[in-house]
């Protein structure tokens, strides 16, 4: 990537093939608009969406309840209406129910002024971030103790992934499997010649690549090296820890100076891999302030809901898709802030910091512009081991590089409790990391722990599978779900335990009720719980014993 990109941020995005073409010349005093239509068109017929099978089941999965007409087309007769009068749709987005095309002088008037166009506005170009300075060179890197021997040699990465707390469910054989990662950044070249990606070639699990710039290949393999950090493999030298998922790529980055990112390739390329059943993706790009002449967004837009881009990241959320995107490297400089998407309330925003835990001076910080803490958690951004050659490996830093080592670490907990919705695996994320108890706008939660949040992915995880009889462990279940009035905790025990303790907490770690204190019987125990006087929310609850420990969640509702 050129020396002043911002940090990319991995996200899920979708286009048509004729997207994927070389935009024509167009007159010089063209800019390229977004025309957001006022309704679904005139068309009688009924929507036939176009997904993949494993979109549809993931949808079913995790995803809310949205009204069908968000998966409407863009009309064709509206279409139609724009062709005629010489405007050229470039991108076509379902989800905004809108399209791209350039516009000549004073021609953004007459179609913002057609019926059938609710509004007319600048598309957003991406403009790079500078990339903060090398830090200073140390003696070696730190690398820390750890019982021998282990089951992989993670080489160089050891230290990126101890530090977030990955190397224990790495070790216990977690890799991501059956998980799909979404990559939206540059192109990544030739990955056969890099041996971080070997294994992922041999087993089909690089499923497919799509470019949705239609420009030449600018040489820029950021997108390689970030797909190196989540989920490369390459023993004694570099292993993400969503080695075993399957991959999707979206080049939606251009580099070349000349040649601004524009929002549209990230919306469009989202719409695709949210086709094609992504899981998981990771975003390292921002979009914040645009170039001379064309409308900017301000610190005062990010506020979750202005961004295009957060639009649809935040719309991918709801299909069921986890979005983690880069916070920014912008702490050092005057804009500071987080930038969209990492701005949305279903965005998992990812800061920086180095070895020992300590925010880089470049990682960029919060509030939103509606007051929302972020970014949300931190893993390791600094003398990042990663893929930076075309054989190779070297050390780069950004939260470019943190942001798809958590989203390889959200693999693990969709591998482990397939079922999570996105504002789950967020909670979940937050409430086990380092600042649980005491979040800011520099570190949000603080850093990962991937081991404890993946034991209460487990714990959260439905007991009963097509019919089985559940094993006989301590089992915790709360009814109705959700909360509206008073409420039973039901535990199934195993055996006597004399010294258990139920407590639930809310999102900042903060006891709030403590239902039980005492010794539960073999069998099934029911224990009474009121939840007025709690705000509405979801909350955390733990039961433990001297023995055994289980976590779960409760949604108070009003």
């Amino acid at each position: 990537m050129k020396p002043r990109l911002l940090c990319l941020l991995l996200v899920v995005l979708g286009i048509s093939p004729a997207h994927a073409r070389q935009v024509p010349d167009v007159a010089a005093d063209s800019v390229k608009y977004w025309i957001f239509l006022a309704d679904r068109g005139p068309e009688a017929e009924t929507t036939r969406v176009w997904v993949h099978p494993d979109a549809v089941a993931r949808r079913a999965r995790r995803g809310h309840r949205l009204d069908p007409e968000a998966d409407r087309p863009v009309s064709a007769a509206y279409l139609s209406a724009l062709r005629e009068r010489g405007v050229v749709p470039r991108v076509q987005s379902r989800w905004l129910n809108a399209v791209s095309a350039y516009l000549a002088a004073g021609e953004a008037a007459a179609v913002r002024a057609l019926p059938f166009v609710k509004a007319v506005r600048p598309v957003g170009r991406l403009l790079p971030a500078r990339t903060p300075p090398p830090p200073p060179l140390v003696e070696a890197p730190w690398r820390p103790a750890r019982p021998r021997p282990a089951r992989l040699d993670y080489g160089a990465s050891e230290t990126q992934l101890a530090l977030v707390n990955a190397l224990p469910p790495l070790e216990r054989g977690l890799n991501g499997a059956g998980v799909r990662l979404g990559i939206i950044d540059t192109g990544l070249g030739d990955l056969s010649a890099h041996p971080a990606f070997t294994r992922m070639l041999a087993e089909g699990r690089f499923l497919e690549s799509r470019d949705f710039t239609g420009l030449p290949d600018d040489g820029s393999r950021h997108g390689r090296a970030v797909l190196s950090v989540a989920a490369g493999f390459d023993e004694g030298n570099l292993i993400g820890p969503a080695y075993g998922a399957e991959i999707l790529h979206a080049r939606t980055e251009y580099t070349p100076p000349e040649t601004n990112q524009e929002e549209d390739n990230f919306v469009a390329g989202l719409e695709w891999m949210e086709t094609m059943g992504v899981d998981v993706v990771n975003v390292s790009l921002g979009y914040s302030e645009f170039d001379e002449g064309q409308h900017s967004y301000t610190p005062a837009d990010m506020d979750g809901d202005t961004p295009v881009t957060t639009q649809a990241a935040d719309r991918a959320a709801q299909l069921g898709i986890v979005v983690v995107a880069s916070a920014g490297n912008s702490g050092h400089t005057t804009w500071r802030i987080i930038t969209s998407p990492a701005d949305g309330d279903s965005v998992i925003a990812v800061g920086a910091v180095d070895a020992n835990g300590v925010r880089a001076f470049f990682s960029s910080v919060g509030p939103t512009a509606d007051g929302r803490i972020k970014p949300d958690v931190a893993a390791l951004g600094m003398r990042v081991h990663l893929a930076a050659s075309d054989t190779g490996y070297g050390l780069s830093q950004g939260t470019s590089f943190s942001a798809p080592m958590v989203a390889g670490i959200v693999a693990l907990l969709l591998q482990v409790n397939p079922d999570l919705d996105p504002a789950t695996v967020r909670d979940i994320l937050r409430s086990t990391a380092s600042r649980a108890g005491n979040p800011d706008n520099t570190l949000g939660w603080g850093l990962v722990d991937a081991d404890a949040a993946v034991a209460l992915a487990e714990a959260l995880a439905t007991p009963v599978e097509n019919g089985r009889t559940p094993p006989a462990v301590l089992r915790v279940d709360t009814y109705p779900s959700p909360l509206t009035g008073p409420a039973v905790f039901e535990v199934r025990s195993p055996v006597t335990l004399p010294d258990a303790r139920l407590h639930v907490y809310d999102l900042l770690g903060r006891r709030v009720a403590v239902p039980f204190e005492g010794a539960l019987s073999p069998g099934l125990n029911r224990i009474p719980f009121d939840p007025t006087g709690l705000a509405p929310g979801l909350y955390l609850f733990t039961l433990e014993t001297a023995t055994l420990t289980r976590h779960g969640k409760l949604v108070v509702v009003r």
